[in-house]
């Protein structure tokens, strides 16, 4: 079921529908628009959604760090404008472990195939990650102003940056416990961008809906 999210910035309500979509991803037609590390393999693999649904998600048939699965285009960001991200994530608990370690599933974003990266968000903190990303096996969505470094930007103020997921294997928890679907990125329309990045890492979560 398609989401109609609602930004709220400064008293201001945005709707998705007024935004421009830059990035969108929601696994039902393949991973041919991702890549692993350096073009070459990688450990995503589509899966039914666990919870029912009928539809297709992301999980990870292995740990891994430094990034694992990156978009094959990167993505342009123009200085001055802002973006959100949204993303839905499903972290379990049940799978074989003690409940109280993290699913370690991580959105982050990379100058290359890897190369100079930040860690955005996580259930986590490990390299600097928001642990803002709940597991307790139920599916969760969220939304996120996203921070793009302004180091990044090239002389025209772009930036060209691939986004970076993983299920990270330094949290001591098993590969295929963190799931991603329906991702996306959209410009904020410019009288609202101010606003927005004045609220810094906004984050809307609610249950999703099946």
């Amino acid at each position: 079921m398609k989401k109609i999210v609602a930004l709220i910035a400064g008293g201001v309500v945005v709707s998705a529908a007024s935004a421009d979509v830059v990035f969108s991803e929601d696994f039902e037609s393949g991973l041919g628009n991702w890549t692993g590390k350096s073009g070459g393999a990688h450990h995503g693999a589509l899966v039914a959604d666990p919870l029912g649904g009928g539809n297709t998600v992301l999980a990870f048939t292995a740990m891994n760090a430094a990034g694992d699965l990156f978009s094959l285009n990167p993505i342009e960001f123009d200085a001055g404008t802002s973006y959100v991200l949204s993303f839905d994530y499903l972290g379990r608990t049940d799978q074989g472990r003690n409940a109280s370690v993290g699913t370690n599933g991580y959105v982050g974003l990379s100058r290359g195939l890897p190369g100079e990266h930040v860690w955005l968000y996580s259930t986590q903190t490990t390299s600097g990650a928001s642990g803002v990303l709940v597991d307790d096996n139920t599916w969760h969505s969220y939304e996120f102003a996203l921070d793009i470094p302004d180091s990044w930007a090239d002389a025209d103020g772009k930036t060209l940056a691939h986004l970076m997921l993983e299920d990270f294997y330094g949290g001591g928890g098993v590969a295929g416990d963190a799931y991603f679907d329906n991702i996306s990125i959209r410009s904020v329309p410019a009288p609202f961008s101010a606003a927005l990045l004045g609220m810094g890492g906004l984050g809307l979560t609610c249950r999703r809906r099946p």
